[in-house]
């Protein structure tokens, strides 16, 4: 079992004129220590226009900043919207950071779920479309990333000339490729694709158990979009682990709340829909206890026995990667920095082997 770290960068209200600049180097100071801790991975989501929820429309640069400041940590795209961006600049970016980091890229592919921000981008949301030129993005990508002297595509959604794509990557033939699963039906199609599987832990394990089965089963017979299998699964939690079981439960819950929608976000409307989808969300939260959270998945907190108990129940069903999602909501940076070390000294020895 390996443990990541993911971000979005959340900046909740109210604001001063240094609130955002100091998340910014906060996050920076959690991959350090997340690292130091013996994390492998750090994630970062691409965001655009979200206030509050997530400040992050640059990855490729935050990452880059991290690169600087680490040495062994994996740093990955959780995940670039490639409906939203033309293929050889992607190509240019995964390069370019894998250069930076010394072979230590991620990349994580998605075609993005929020309309709000694929229309402000100034493309078509539709989903089935959004897949469509996200694998087509792709695979163009892939040759880019194996290849000096790119020989060109043509298809449906993009036409690509012939072009001398730089910088190179670190990593050969390309760095590991991802897909996003916020659906657990993404599963099985990642697994049919040869790419690794970043899933969320809004389920269940048990509700989960069956797609990474059947992930494992489409590998098996996989035609792979990159050029090496990428067998690996990993989800994320959100939540927080503190020296009092009774804190870390609290804080965890609270934070996971806040990421489900029960907060005062001006934009939760478009996130959920509407004004009144954001009421039966905040209902719904309201009307589950922190039991039923940590019970249900939703939530991961507590002391650092309790999450070993929780990780377990992930480790169970055939998890590869469990990444912690700790900088949310009202959650602060010194819990945050203390919920990454108590991870490294007391959760990740556990599962080491």
């Amino acid at each position: 079992m390996k443990f990541g770290l993911l971000s979005q960068i959340q900046v909740p209200r109210p604001w001063a004129t240094d609130t955002e600049r100091n998340v910014y180097w906060q996050n920076l100071d959690h991959v350090v220590a997340a690292e130091q801790a013996g994390f492998s991975h750090f994630w970062l989501t691409e965001q655009h226009f979200f206030a509050e929820i997530g400040h992050c429309p640059c990855p490729e640069m935050f990452l880059a900043a991290a690169s600087q400041r680490t040495q062994s940590i994996r740093l990955g795209f959780a995940v670039i919207l490639l409906p939203c961006h033309n293929p050889f600049m992607v190509a240019e970016r995964v390069a370019t950071l894998d250069v930076l980091s010394n072979g230590r890229c991620e990349f994580g592919a998605g075609r993005g779920t929020a309309a709000y921000v694929v229309e402000g981008l100034g493309f078509n949301a539709d989903a089935e479309y959004g897949r469509e030129v996200g694998r087509e993005a792709l695979e163009a990508v892939v040759r880019m990333l194996e290849a000096e002297h790119f020989p060109g595509h043509k298809g449906e959604h993009f036409n690509l000339p012939p072009r001398q794509v730089i910088p190179r990557p670190i990593q050969r033939p390309h760095p590991p490729l991802w897909f996003a699963a916020s659906n657990l039906e993404t599963f099985e199609r990642a697994g049919a694709a040869g790419v690794g599987v970043l899933g969320v832990t809004r389920y269940t394990p048990e509700e989960v158990k069956p797609h990474v089965a059947a992930y494992r089963a489409a590998l098996r017979t996989a035609t792979p979009i990159g050029r090496f299998i990428n067998n690996h699964v990993g989800v994320f939690a959100v939540g927080c682990v503190h020296d009092d079981d009774r804190i870390g439960r609290d804080i965890g819950c609270a934070a996971a709340r806040f990421y489900y929608g029960d907060n005062d976000a001006e934009l939760n409307h478009v996130r959920f829909g509407s004004s009144e989808g954001v009421a039966r969300i905040r209902t719904r939260m309201a009307g589950l206890s922190n039991d039923d959270l940590l019970t249900s998945g939703m939530a991961i907190g507590g002391n650092a026995d309790s999450v070993c108990r929780q990780v377990e129940r992930w480790a169970a069903i055939g998890i590869d990667q469990m990444i912690f999602m700790f900088q949310i909501g009202r959650t602060t940076h010194d819990q945050i920095i203390r919920a990454i070390e108590i991870v490294g000294d007391k959760v990740i020895p556990r599962f080491a082997a």
